[in-house]
């Protein structure tokens, strides 16, 4: 049985998830998805995120959890105020924009 620690260790680094835009192959649990209706854009899933899979981004209107960098470890569910963040089974690939807007905010991020 794997430890929790064990579990929210990446075997790939957040950088080489970015640029081969693909989940880790060792990770089971599905990635979350926030119900954009419900959210309030308090912003607690994305403080709860582990930093080494950034998966959480606020785009201004929306936040939203980038498939390939969650892990599923559940932490942003367990900081939401209004259980709006569901896994996803059937997530589809991340589009090219907001792959841009992830890789300028990693760059920001990587600058300070």
């Amino acid at each position: 049985m794997q430890t929790e620690e064990a579990f929210v260790t990446p075997a790939t680094s957040l950088e080489q998830r970015i640029t081969e835009r693909r989940r880790n192959d060792e990770w089971k649990k599905e990635p979350r998805r926030i119900e954009a209706a419900e959210c309030i854009g308090c912003d607690s899933c994305m403080r709860a995120c582990p930093p080494q899979f950034s998966a959480v981004y606020n785009l201004g209107l929306d936040v939203v959890i980038v498939p390939e960098l969650c892990n599923g470890c559940a932490k942003c569910v367990q900081a939401c105020p209004v259980d709006c963040i569901y896994p996803d089974a059937e997530w589809q690939p991340t589009e090219e924009s907001l792959w841009t807007y992830v890789e300028g905010q990693e760059n920001f991020r990587a600058a300070q």
